[in-house]
């Protein structure tokens, strides 16, 4: 039987170099003396999500799918879009950290993609975030939020995305699995 809703979320992907760069971030975090105090994002699982969904019907995912994929085509073409990202950091604030991530600088054509996820989202009947997006890549979760360790200086790094995907998000105690409803290629459109 098939479930009425399903967990989903749209991501940029990166090349085969950009995912070596972040999968060297974690190897680094996670040997530190402290590592055990974070849930670690797995490897495959590394992307910078453009829009949460939450909770969506089969039908709305198709919605948001084809809505995205038609914006997709109007944005207007530049050269390719490549990211310039810290090292890891806490986030939202090394205060009160929640997440270690990697930040993005301001790019407009990711400015111009993380606004039409949202107007998509909106399209489709889901509440519109009230927060400004914030381009970036979790690579752990702290267990205590009020653990603060060093992570010590890591330089930033140029990514390059490969893809957009629409992904299905699936939570199980060992951490979640993903699988894709849909791609879209970056190549012809930025």
């Amino acid at each position: 039987m098939q479930s009425a809703t399903l967990r989903a979320f749209l991501a940029l992907d990166f090349d085969v170099e950009g995912h070596a760069t972040l999968a060297k971030y974690l190897h680094h975090l996670r040997a530190a003396p402290w590592a055990t105090q974070v849930r670690w994002v797995s490897e495959e699982n590394l992307h910078l999500t453009l829009r949460f969904l939450g909770d969506i019907t089969p039908a709305q995912a198709t919605q948001y799918a084809d809505a995205f994929r038609s914006g997709l085509e109007r944005l207007a073409r530049s050269d390719a879009l490549r990211l310039r990202i810290s090292g890891p950091r806490f986030f939202p604030s090394a205060a009160r950290p929640r997440i270690i991530a990697c930040l993005t600088d301001p790019h407009p054509a990711l400015d111009a993609l993380a606004a039409l996820a949202e107007s998509c989202a909106v399209g489709i009947g889901l509440t519109a975030d009230s927060r400004p997006f914030l381009g970036h890549i979790t690579l752990g979760r702290l267990r205590d939020g009020r653990a603060r360790r060093a992570l010590g200086e890591m330089p930033g790094a140029w990514l390059n995305p490969a893809t957009i995907t629409l992904y299905r998000s699936q939570l199980h105690p060992r951490g979640p699995t993903y699988s894709a409803l849909a791609r879209f290629s970056l190549s012809s459109q930025l």
